[in-house]
């Protein structure tokens, strides 16, 4: 049978199967599904490409060094890390899209009175991870009023220690909703505002450039 191509979105089956193993891998620390696809939507609209061995670890904790999961089942292992590779590069492709960018992100919604509503804080905090994993590469945009301003709905979702005055703004689950919504927005604009540093760095890192 073929492999999947690299950029091809994960199947509902695949998107279970990798849930349910950051759900009960063998170690406490590891991203869920929601912090994972943050965490891979913030590698894939900033300023540069990070080496796989380098992001990778951190999904299983910040303190692990392996790119290869914890688990006992070498083969597991080894189809755990084809699927998030896979669901970057699909992340990836549908930002670089030329007909168009665009983020389906895997967050998560819960009832409120009856309402279903979407609740980004854990995909927030993934996001916010994966800036601070490139975090000078990151600072130029992060020292701009626009920076900032683009920042905020991920900031006031997914900080633990938001400013003073700012905890309130993400209190309800209304709130946290209205700022899940602004996130495809703020996330297409980094990716924009990234898109020449991104490409001086492919030219760098290509030996026939």
């Amino acid at each position: 049978m073929p492999s999947p191509a690299p950029n091809r979105p994960l199947s509902d089956a695949e998107v279970d199967a990798l849930d349910q193993f950051l759900l009960y891998a063998d170690v406490e620390e590891s991203m869920t599904l929601d912090m994972l696809d943050g965490y891979l939507h913030a590698l894939a609209v900033g300023p540069e490409r990070i080496p796989q061995r380098r992001w990778m670890p951190r999904i299983w904790g910040e303190d692990h060094t392996d790119p290869l999961p914890p688990t006992r089942d070498a083969g597991e292992a080894r189809r755990m890390v084809a699927l998030i590779t896979r669901l970057y590069d699909s992340i990836a492709a549908r930002l670089e899209d030329p007909r168009g960018a665009v983020i389906e992100p895997l967050w998560s919604s819960f009832e409120d009175a009856g309402v279903e509503r979407d609740d980004a804080r854990i995909w927030a905090c993934g996001f916010l991870e994966g800036v601070e994993l490139c975090g000078p590469a990151w600072q130029p945009l992060l020292d701009t009023a626009e920076g900032q301003e683009w920042l905020r709905p991920l900031r006031l979702l997914g900080d633990e220690n938001p400013g003073p005055g700012e905890r309130g703004l993400s209190a309800t689950p209304a709130a946290r909703e209205k700022l899940s919504h602004e996130i495809a927005q703020v996330v297409l604009s980094m990716h924009a505002y990234w898109a020449a540093s991104r490409q001086a760095a492919d030219e760098a890192d290509d030996p026939a450039s």
